[in-house]
């Protein structure tokens, strides 16, 4: 059986998150036996990745990012804290190869695999650039991409990205993300009335919704806006705001300003996002910068209709006036305008919703994502074995 160190760092539950769980409840365990490695925070309360690689019974290791919070000073040795402790690890064992997550595990893991000889693979999910901090570590990791045996993009843009930044092309292999939907129509239906009812929301309102970080990236400003618009046009809508985040108390003052307060809801961080999803009639996606949003994938497997930016690899997921409607980034007045356009056509939005479904059934199968991850540690290790 085939080793493979999956090294993350699951410190809040967002999109990479998601998809990471999702693989790890689908692959393939009697060809790969999978040892999460997650980089955690130690003064938090165990999180909910670490529940769940406990319910999906793995045998996982945790590494401390720092000993301390930042607000409690600087934590001077802490990459050569984790770099050590990584050491350790993949040293112990024989570990056919590493599969890293995002920039810090990267630059750790890259690093060990390479010391170590095992070969490597990095999974891109994206570049969060909102202050200097993690820019040096984008570009640190951008570099050490470049020493990876193989290099996933979740979007075609995150591709060219690298190429630009001196990844080698033949390297690198563009998977898409994937989405898992088991509820039947019965159970969405017994979700959908059972949030509504929890939010105090009758079936006859119009509920927009969005699942996710709460940063500028995401570009949940516009939406605000948008539905500032919409009120001064006397279109009623409520928007559910689902995540947590740095621009939170930000983007609540907006909706104070705009006057607009009682119209959003801001729900804070939730366990189970996928089945709030469920209550929504539409799914919005106003990123200014994207790769292949999980959220997105899972709102279309329930049917819900969408309305995201034309970035990343949003386009190659929503076919524009089909499953959903694409609208140019910041672009507040088109947001206004498909949002009103959805709320007064209810058999087109149940017409995109059933295409929406259709599209992540066939081209966003979770097996079959699965599968071609497989396939590349498969291509991997057969180069290493013939050199």
């Amino acid at each position: 059986m085939l080793k493979i160190a999956y090294i993350l760092t699951p410190i809040d539950f967002g999109g990479s998150e998601r998809v990471n769980l999702t693989f790890l409840k689908n692959v393939n365990r009697s060809r790969f036996d999978v040892f999460p490695v997650l980089l955690i925070r130690p003064w938090e309360k165990e999180n909910y990745f670490q529940e769940q690689m406990k319910v999906l019974n793995y045998t996982y290791y945790h590494i401390p990012v720092a000993i301390k919070p930042r607000s409690a000073g600087k934590d001077y040795l802490r990459i050569a804290r984790c770099f050590y402790a990584l050491y350790k690890i993949l040293s112990s064992k024989k570990y056919h190869i590493v599969h890293t997550h995002g920039y810090f595990a990267d630059i750790i893991g890259i690093t060990v695999s390479r010391l170590l000889r095992i070969p490597s693979i990095a999974t891109c999910h994206g570049f969060i650039s909102n202050d200097i901090r993690l820019n040096i570590y984008n570009r640190i990791d951008k570099i050490m991409l470049r020493y990876c045996d193989k290099v996933i993009t979740v979007s075609e843009e995150i591709k060219s990205n690298l190429v630009k930044c001196g990844v080698n092309e033949a390297n690198i292999i563009n998977i898409q993300n994937a989405a898992e939907n088991e509820l039947s129509i019965t159970e969405l239906n017994r979700l959908r009335e059972e949030k509504r009812r929890k939010l105090l929301i009758n079936e006859d309102e119009c509920v927009i919704g969005y699942a996710g970080r709460l940063s500028k990236e995401k570009g949940l400003h516009y939406l605000i806006r948008a539905v500032s618009i919409l009120k001064k046009d006397n279109v009623q809508v409520k928007v559910l705001i689902m995540g947590d985040g740095q621009n939170r108390n930000e983007l609540e003052k907006l909706t104070l300003e705009e006057r607009i307060h009682e119209n959003i809801i801001f729900t804070g961080y939730l366990k189970d996002v996928e089945n709030w999803l469920s209550m929504l009639d539409i799914f919005i996606l106003p990123s200014l910068s994207e790769g292949t949003p999980m959220a997105l994938l899972e709102a279309m497997s329930k049917g819900i209709p969408v309305i995201a930016s034309r970035v990343g690899g949003i386009p190659m997921v929503v076919d524009d006036n089909i499953s959903g409607f694409l609208i140019e980034p910041g672009n507040s007045a088109a947001i206004a305008e498909k949002i009103r356009y959805l709320k007064e056509n209810k058999d087109m939005r149940n017409k995109m919703g059933i295409e929406a479904s259709k599209t992540v059934k066939i081209r966003f199968d979770v097996r079959d994502w699965c599968r071609r991850i497989e396939k590349e540690y498969d291509d991997i290790l057969s180069k290493v074995f013939n050199s």
